[in-house]
Formats: C-alpha cells, structure tokens, sequence
C-alpha cells in the first residue's frame, strides 16, 4: 500500500513540475524544448521518479489533457505521450 502511495505521489509531483514549467513558459511566449524540460524533471533528486512510475504519470497527464481548460496545445501532449513511451520501453 505504502509503495503505491509513494509512486502517486512522484507522479504527481513530476506532472506537477512539468505542467508549472509549461504555463510559464507559454504565458510568456518563450519557446522551450520539451524534451530536455522533460529530461530535467525526470532527473530532479527531489521528484525521485522511477521509471515504473510513468504509466501513472500518463494516466495523470491523460486526465489533465482532457480538461479544455488546462490549456494544453496539441504538439505538447503528443510530445509528453511521446516521451513517456520512449523512456518506458527503452
């Protein structure tokens, strides 16, 4: 029980990042790499994400892409599902 809790909780914490990041950017107008800001929460020390963690985190990115309001754009959600296909089968 305790090991599922703390993988929601990295989930949520890297979805957290990652989505915070792409609002600044976007509300500023600076272009950014998805990938290396990607790269760079999955790396953070204080995240701790695990590689069997990232079908949660795209069952949370999948919820949060649904909401018309979250403001995601096409070409970021196919990245971040892109990506996480990527790291998981590498």
């Amino acid at each position: 029980m305790m090991n599922e809790i703390d993988r929601t909780n990295r989930a949520i914490d890297f979805v957290t990042s990652v989505s915070e990041m792409v609002a600044a950017y976007n509300e500023r107008f600076v272009d950014y790499d998805m990938d290396k800001l990607l790269e760079e929460s999955y790396s953070n020390e204080y995240i701790g994400l695990k590689k069997e963690d990232l079908p949660e985190v795209l069952d949370i990115f999948n919820e949060d892409f649904e909401d018309k309001d979250a403001g995601w754009l096409n070409w970021e959600c196919k990245s971040i599902r892109k990506w996480i296909g990527v790291k998981y089968y590498a």
